[in-house]
């Protein structure tokens, strides 16, 4: 069955301008307006490590579970950590022709106009070698395709570490 996951690409945007504002004026106010702005954002919370007490949080944890939430933690150069809980801006569809892929929509901004496929997971249960995850027994050289593979899907994930390495420490 033909199921691709795709991400939109104007969803990724607009994360990363309001999380780039949250980190650059990081108070309660900033969040609160930054929240009320993009309802994508569920969840944030930032932590003092060096008192091991919460500065501030908004919204509730955990408490938007039917939006298919992707939670994410960094650790900020002023010993402060950022919890965020954000929608998912990636989804699948089932698409059986190619003209049904260019009238896709984004669930969140309902707009397709910046819609990109990504390599989907979906393909590891199928029983074509070119489209399933390797098995004990393949050739060595299919295991490492494989691998590059998923690496470019974890690049390709949302702001990533090269988009963040000017905000957060490892």
């Amino acid at each position: 069955m033909p199921v691709f996951e795709y991400e939109c690409d104007r969803c990724i945007d607009e994360y990363n301008s309001d999380i780039s504002t949250l980190v650059e004026k990081l108070n309660k106010s900033n969040a609160t307006k930054i929240m009320k702005r993009n309802p994508k954002f569920c969840y944030v919370e930032v932590y003092d490590d060096k008192r091991s007490k919460p500065m501030f949080a908004l919204g509730e944890k955990g408490k938007y579970n039917k939006y298919n939430i992707r939670r994410f933690s960094y650790k900020l150069k002023n010993n402060k950590i950022l919890s965020i809980e954000l929608r998912n801006f990636k989804f699948s569809e089932l698409i059986y022709d190619k003209e049904e892929e260019k009238s896709l929509k984004c669930p969140l901004c309902h707009k397709g106009d910046k819609v990109r496929r990504v390599y989907s997971t979906f393909k590891a249960i199928l029983d074509d070698k070119n489209k399933r995850a390797p098995r004990p027994g393949d050739e060595l050289a299919y295991h490492f395709d494989y691998k590059k593979k998923k690496d470019e899907e974890m690049a390709s994930s949302w702001v990533g570490y090269d988009y963040l390495d000017q905000y957060f420490q490892r």
